[in-house]
């Protein structure tokens, strides 16, 4: 399916005219990734297996409207570290059951706790497809799943809608993938060639893609975003005008996949860093709602 190039690029200046003196004190102290492990943890509807390995689980949050579910499926970040898990991200996710969605927040091996190349996409894959055998019993959408991530997880959501570009021969090859309609990106990682050169995530990055081995550049094919353009679904980015790193790489993606075809939108948050995005009680988060919430009317047109 193809899509009209396009990018919008949005400067939110927010509240400016009537809180001035907030604006600029916020502007002072952006959200720190010590603030975001502090994030209050919301307990989901249900919790699910889709492997032997502790970390192999995803929760399930529902909503209170009829079924069937519009489903998200999220992933969450923290640099690929194990000490970063779908915690803090929880509190996203049951405030999106408020929109009508189903949230399938994933956990996944990540480095330090077993995500050495290939294991953490394969657990990303692993992970999304369980929802097949969940589907009937929760009364779930299937044909509308959006992918949502932050940060490293942004990089796994684009690469959930991907995935149906891997040859056969890669270690990352799944034969029936559950599509994906359309993604979010909340300051996604996107273009991983540049993030390694820049030593973007330390020592984790390196450990996740196994840029080690004698396959890195073939790693790289299959794995990164920005490689398996076009990925042929509707896609909305948001990230802050302060999270320098992330907004330089993310145009970078946004540059290939518009010159591949892909339907784009990048929202810059004026004076946003990295954490604000996914902040239940910050207003760049309802830009975040907004987003999702037009991007779910977009590939409902597209289905009809």
């Amino acid at each position: 399916m193809a899509f009209a190039a396009k990018m919008i690029l949005t400067i939110c200046v927010l509240f400016a005219c009537v809180f001035p003196a907030q604006l600029q004190a916020d502007a002072m102290t952006l959200l720190t990734a010590a603030d975001y492990s502090q994030f209050a943890y919301m307990e989901p509807d249900r919790r699910y297996s889709y492997g032997d390995d502790t970390q192999q689980v995803a929760e399930l949050y529902l909503p209170e409207t009829p079924p069937p579910h519009p489903v998200i499926v999220l992933a969450h970040g923290g640099c690929y570290y194990g000490s970063y898990d779908l915690r803090p991200i929880s509190s996203i996710a049951r405030a999106l059951t408020d929109e009508g969605f189903a949230v399938w927040n994933i956990e996944y091996r990540r480095a330090g706790n077993g995500g050495d190349f290939p294991n953490m996409f394969l657990d990303v894959g692993a992970a999304t497809d369980r929802l097949r055998e969940i589907a009937e019993e929760q009364e779930l959408d299937l044909q509308h799943v959006i992918s949502i991530g932050h940060s490293a997880g942004g990089h796994l959501a684009l690469w959930l809608a991907g995935r149906k570009r891997i040859a056969t021969t890669s270690a990352l090859y799944s034969a029936d993938p559950l599509p994906v309609a359309g993604v979010i990106g909340l300051a996604p990682i996107a273009d991983i060639a540049d993030a390694l050169e820049r030593g973007m995530c330390g020592t984790a990055l390196p450990v996740v893609m196994g840029s080690q081995l004698p396959t890195a550049e073939a790693n790289l094919k299959d794995s990164s975003p920005v490689e398996l353009l076009p990925l042929a679904v509707p896609q909305i980015h948001i990230v802050g005008s302060e999270d320098d790193l992330i907004r330089e790489n993310l145009q970078r993606y946004v540059d290939a996949a518009l010159d591949a075809g892909d339907d784009v939108e990048l929202i810059v948050l004026e004076g946003a860093g990295h954490f604000e995005l996914v902040a239940v009680d910050k207003p760049e988060w309802q830009q975040a709602v907004e987003a999702i919430q037009r991007l779910r009317t977009t590939i409902a047109g597209i289905l009809q």
